[in-house]
């Protein structure tokens, strides 16, 4: 064969690769985006990501700038990249949006940015979500919150029934992956969310990297993150500065309609001001093993919390924790199969005993509660455990704790160990046992 055709024909063959192996950009400019803060971008945004979806996925470009925009949803294959710079900013002006609710089915247009029975998808870039909750979603909000609070909670449940109170007033969600395959929310600030912040529900194998969430402590039901009925989430490098739980990890309030929550891991954080950690309240369908290590608690209510009840429980564990730094957090550890919608931190019959009852398919069973080398200063109540009569707290297991606090341990129906744990109790005594507790501290 001549060897300028033989030539002409590999670089054909190259350069058809390469185009295939190029990677797919689409940009909401291509059809009248613009990040203006003036225009809405919805319909620009969204064709978009249609576009890179239809050639199979890619990446949809935002370049700085603040673009509104109503509610959005993903594809599979598909980036959504905000770049350093650029801010996404929610908009209700065509009054898209509708509330969520945990005990609902998802639905299109109840999250900012939303991914629903889809693979592979991210939202990355180095640039800033914000969600207009300051504006569009609070005051609404905090208004109903003050009518429960007076007294007038037929605020709530006249316009929200069958919802429950601590579920704050129903709003759209900001980011929501919802039955996803693999997903990634990295390099991202998110600011003033309506409500939830990161939901992750009946998902698995997903990614949460470098992400800055803050919103004010005055923000009504603005967790960090929500973790439903999801298995393989890897969270690392967060910073989370909220109004309710900075991580909330769940499974539903009724038995078979979810899975458990399970192998979840939370490394290398910062949560600041918020609630702390949480595994629960809604735990009707199990949470399997978490993992929490290298994290750095700051002006929280609680550090780490496992909280359900009679209710709304199932099997729970294990809690495996260990390097935890813990400054004016109220309490460091709470872990109650008793709770009543209340944090406990300031609970003044904490080692009373309580009344026994049956154990039903919503009984809660913690069982796993491994704690090492946690150090907290400036508490009020060191550890609080409250199992129940029916269903004590096993398997707890402490070592290299180090707490100066107000009050002591408060202990009832739990059982467990630790080794190497420095109390030091301002007032009372070291570990204040309540009845069936047999927690040796050493």
């Amino acid at each position: 064969m001549n060897k300028s055709l033989l030539a002409l024909i590999c670089c054909g063959a190259f350069s058809s690769a390469m185009a295939q192996a190029a990677p797919t950009h689409c940009i909401p400019d291509d059809f009248g985006g613009k990040g203006d803060a003036k225009t809405l971008n919805t319909d620009a945004i969204q064709q978009a990501i249609e576009q890179c979806s239809q050639r199979g996925g890619g990446t949809v470009l935002l370049s700085p700038g603040v673009w509104l925009s109503g509610p959005l949803q993903l594809r599979s294959n598909i980036t959504l990249n905000i770049a350093p710079g650029a801010t996404l900013k929610a908009s209700n002006q065509e009054g898209k949006f509708i509330p969520a609710f945990i005990g609902h089915p998802a639905r299109t247009n109840e999250a900012f940015i939303f991914a629903s029975q889809v693979k592979n998808v991210a939202i990355t870039g180095g640039g800033s979500l914000d969600g207009d909750g300051e504006q569009s979603w609070w005051p609404e909000a905090l208004k109903i919150r003050a009518e429960v609070r007076s007294g007038n909670t037929k605020a709530f449940t006249d316009r929200f029934p069958g919802i429950p109170l601590a579920n704050g007033a129903p709003r759209p969600w900001f980011v929501e992956f919802n039955e996803v395959k693999g997903g990634k929310i990295a390099q991202l600030h998110l600011t003033n969310s309506p409500m939830w912040n990161i939901v992750i529900r009946n998902s698995d194998n997903i990614d949460v990297h470098q992400v800055n969430i803050s919103n004010p402590t005055t923000s009504p039901n603005t967790d960090g993150m929500d973790i439903v009925s999801s298995s393989n989430v890897h969270i690392s490098n967060v910073d989370i500065h909220t109004g309710d739980d900075n991580i909330a990890i769940k499974s539903g309030l009724v038995p078979g309609t979810g899975a458990p929550a399970k192998e979840i891991t939370i490394t290398d954080s910062i949560m600041r001001d918020g609630h702390g950690i949480s595994l629960g309240s809604e735990t009707a369908n199990g949470i399997g093993r978490v993992t929490v290590s290298n994290v750095t608690f700051l002006n929280t209510e609680n550090g780490l919390r496992i909280k359900s009840a009679r209710d709304r429980g199932n099997t729970i564990g294990p809690l495996v924790a260990d390097h935890l730094t813990m400054t004016h957090v109220a309490t460091p550890v709470l872990v109650t199969n008793s709770y009543s919608g209340q944090s406990g931190a300031q609970g003044n019959t904490l080692i009373s005993p309580l009344d026994n009852a049956a154990i039903t398919a919503t009984t809660p069973k913690i069982n796993g509660v491994n704690i090492s080398y946690l150090t907290a200063t400036n508490a009020n109540h060191a550890m609080i455990f409250s199992g129940l009569p029916e269903s004590l707290v096993q398997g707890v297991s402490l070592q290299h704790i180090d707490i100066s606090s107000k009050y002591g341990v408060q202990a009832r129906y739990v059982s467990g160990t630790g080794s190497d744990v420095h109390i030091t109790a301002q007032e009372g005594a070291r570990v204040e046992q309540g009845p069936q507790t047999a927690l040796t501290l050493n």
